[in-house]
């Protein structure tokens, strides 16, 4: 599937790949937030770091790109990296250096101390923007200066997804958003962790979105994929037409 005749999708995977530069990119994997669950009490199996693995090697697989490019939201924890974010973060990086010849890091808001461990690993972290042609990619947990080249500006932060209803029953999905935003092409990338639930876009008043930048765009007249490993990638129609109140 292609959007806005730059952008592919394959299959249910959350990510994106930008055949012009050779770039897979994905957003808000939340290394080490098993740990994190378990220090408040909830204890759920750490296999979230293999569930991504898993899926990284399919969609490498598949676009065999030059470049990865994660967008924002490596780790979890806003403070100092937990022992398990080490750990995850050495085993992520060991297995993309085999597969890519670029990784690329854009800092998050939960991203304090990554400089710390990219400079460990011998990664180039770029804050607050990173761009290649007529695209850019900024974390949008704040506003950023936009070059006037870019075309197309890549987001995460938000990690949106979209509300089904159907009587008493109720589905969220995790959804990539996208529109135009003043000259440019705008996308939200959901998490690429299997573990987040997402923010039910279609569901939420403009006030409550967590981006400042998804604040100023209409969207309202923005569509989604929404993304499931069974099914694959689901089209929906503008954001206006499947709005649903929570009750």
């Amino acid at each position: 599937m292609k959007i806005l005749n730059e952008i592919e999708i394959f299959n249910g995977y959350p990510a994106i790949f930008i055949p012009k530069i050779s770039s897979l990119v994905i957003s808000d994997l939340q290394l080490g937030y098993e740990q994190y669950l378990a220090s408040k009490g909830i204890f759920v199996p750490q296999t979230q770091l293999k569930e991504i693995l898993k899926d990284l090697k399919e969609l490498i697989k598949i676009t065999k790109p030059k470049k990865l490019i994660i967008n924002g939201d490596l780790k979890h924890e806003f403070g100092k990296a937990s022992e398990q974010e080490w750990k995850e973060v050495r085993k992520l990086t060991s297995f993309l250096e085999k597969e890519v010849k670029e990784i690329i890091l854009v800092r998050g808001n939960h991203d304090n101390y990554l400089l710390t461990i990219a400079s460990h690993l011998g990664l180039k972290v770029y804050d607050p923007i990173y761009c290649q042609k007529e695209f850019c990619f900024t974390h949008g947990h704040k506003k950023v200066d936009i070059p006037k080249e870019c075309k197309f500006l890549i987001i995460g932060h938000e990690q949106p997804a979209i509300l089904l209803r159907s009587g008493l029953d109720r589905i969220k999905i995790p959804a990539l958003i996208y529109g135009k935003w003043e000259r440019i092409n705008l996308i939200c990338l959901p998490s690429f962790s299997p573990l987040a639930s997402g923010v039910a876009i279609n569901a939420i008043e403009k006030e409550e979105l967590l981006s400042p930048i998804l604040k100023e765009a209409n969207l309202d007249n923005f569509k989604a994929i929404g993304f499931d490993k069974e099914v694959g990638a689901l089209k929906f129609p503008e954001i206006r037409k499947i709005k649903v109140e929570i009750e």
